[in-house]
């Protein structure tokens, strides 16, 4: 007899119970020593939202957290724990909005759901700099140093300049 699940919980979430609980740890993770979250009360912060997850399309989208760990599940890849560490230890980019922690998809290997090891230098020179909304927002900016690319179009395909450009915009930040 199967058990039944109201619409309004997600599928992955009813098949394993400690998963909302996961969302909620990850939604509480923070990058520490950024600013607080933006708020997120007005419509002027829904159109940034919108703007950033139309900005993120050419590279993958943005994901939920919850949608990212069905993702590994169907890949065959990592546990919520290891996402939760992931985050904390700044290998993958994730920003709150509207009490969801989302994730851009261009930082996953789409085979196996890993994060791409050129992410994690670029996330190291910018994390001091920028809040985790910044970060989301400086990978969707067209960028001088990449050519006027976007560092998420051009992470894959050239790290070092992707890299380089980080480096360059951090000294630019710190004055």
């Amino acid at each position: 007899m199967q058990q039944f699940v109201p619409p309004s919980v997600p599928p992955l979430a009813a098949q394993w119970p400690g998963l909302s609980m996961a969302g909620a740890i990850l939604r509480q993770m923070t990058w520490a020593g950024h600013a607080a979250p933006r708020s997120t009360a007005g419509w002027q912060d829904d159109q940034q939202f919108v703007a950033l997850m139309n900005a993120y399309r050419s590279s993958g989208g943005l994901a939920r957290a919850q949608e990212v760990l069905e993702l590994f599940v169907r890949r065959g890849g990592p546990d919520v724990a290891t996402l939760a560490r992931w985050v904390v230890q700044r290998d993958v980019l994730s920003f709150d909005w509207h009490t969801d922690n989302w994730m851009p998809l261009f930082q996953f290997d789409p085979a196996d759901m890993r994060p791409l090891p050129q992410l994690r230098p670029v996330l190291a020179e910018l994390t001091g700099v920028y809040s985790a909304w910044e970060l989301a927002e400086w990978f969707t900016e067209p960028n001088a140093w990449l050519q006027g690319a976007t560092p998420a179009d051009r992470l894959g395909r050239d790290a070092a300049g992707v890299l380089d450009a980080a480096r360059a915009d951090r000294f630019v930040a710190n004055g």
